[in-house]
């Protein structure tokens, strides 16, 4: 079974990305998350660039414009995503964050990739570093999928570049400790749509007033993979692919899957997507960041967690609420990384 590809076994779903076990066959993985840069594009476009290969409904990325997003990969090939973060002054990194549920099955000839855009199209910018261990969320439960967070810790660090950088975690007012994060060089592009979404909602600044802090329902974030073209596929895509989501009212997100049988714990989950379907997350982009703009650096909210097939009406896709790993990330960074002094 290709790595990243879900297979229904009577009423569970099983995967190489980890044993995730479900009520209803229907479940499905996704990812995403990120922070920093210049301003958004608002305008309305016209059709550039590709279309619906990888993340659900989205456009093709802008090569740069998610820095932080990395590649997680056994034996060369592709089944999850992840985010790189900051651990100390230095502009290096050895920690990456992603889903408990793509290394709750072990990590065996574990890859991380940073600076890809195209995989059939390496590029001198890509930094291949083997993973040294994994570490996912002690209360992390595979029923559920709750507390849905782990890191990778890398044998050697990641080199920060123009094409490489790290994305912002939460804060207090959201204050960045150290350097910086959340930088991009690189505008991100807007969805592919006739009227942009952007005009839908507002795309003012939010600012958490403390760590657990709800972000403001219908703010739009952006997540990005390599995952599946659509719900059922069987490739993943070999560019990488984005798309913008509103997030949803925790109550709308637990009555619409509860009618699934699925229980939905806002405090370590957060909805995003539309009701109407369309665009979303799909298989493959597990573990990626979802993410949105801060004080001009972009900021993790999200790890790409689970959903209902990929975007179907009535099912915005699912992923961890990083506030609330966020002292749980920083002791892992203090207790596993060799780049903090």
């Amino acid at each position: 079974m290709r790595h990243g590809m879900w297979l229904a076994v009577g009423m569970c779903l099983m995967s190489k990305e980890g044993a995730l076990r479900f009520v209803s066959g229907v479940i499905v993985a996704v990812s995403l998350l990120g922070c920093g840069g210049p301003e958004l594009e608002r305008q309305d476009v016209e059709a550039t660039g590709r279309m619906d290969q990888a993340i659900v409904g989205g456009v093709e990325a802008r090569p740069g414009s998610h820095p932080w997003i990395v590649s997680l990969q056994q034996y060369n090939d592709h089944f999850c995503g992840g985010s790189l973060i900051r651990v100390g002054n230095k502009e290096e990194s050895d920690i990456v964050v992603t889903a408990a549920h793509c290394v709750y099955d072990g990590t065996s000839g574990l890859t991380v990739v940073a600076g890809a855009h195209d995989f059939n199209r390496p590029s001198s910018s890509q930094q291949a570093v083997v993973a040294r261990k994994t570490v996912y969320h002690p209360e992390y439960n595979p029923d559920t999928t709750a507390n849905d967070v782990a890191v990778v810790v890398l044998d050697k660090p990641i080199k920060f570049t123009s094409t490489v950088q790290p994305v912002c975690l939460p804060e207090d007012s959201f204050s960045v400790s150290g350097a910086s994060c959340g930088k991009s060089s690189v505008v991100m592009r807007p969805n592919l749509v006739a009227k942009s979404p952007l005009a839908e909602t507002s795309l003012s600044p939010v600012g958490l007033s403390s760590v657990g802090a709800d972000v403001p329902d219908g703010t739009m974030m952006v997540t990005a993979g390599w995952g599946l073209i659509r719900e059922g596929g069987y490739d993943t895509s070999s560019i990488l692919m984005q798309v913008w989501v509103p997030t949803v009212n925790s109550e709308t997100l637990k009555t619409a899957y509860k009618k699934e049988g699925i229980t939905i714990d806002p405090n370590v989950m957060l909805g995003a997507g539309y009701m109407s379907g369309g665009k979303d997350s799909c298989q493959g982009d597990s573990g990626g960041p979802l993410v949105a703009q801060v004080g001009g650096r972009y900021v993790l909210y999200g790890i790409t967690s689970f959903g209902v097939g990929c975007a179907r009406p009535g099912f915005p896709g699912v992923y961890a609420r990083v506030s609330e790993f966020r002292s749980w990330i920083n002791t892992q960074v203090k207790d596993n990384s060799r780049s903090r002094y």
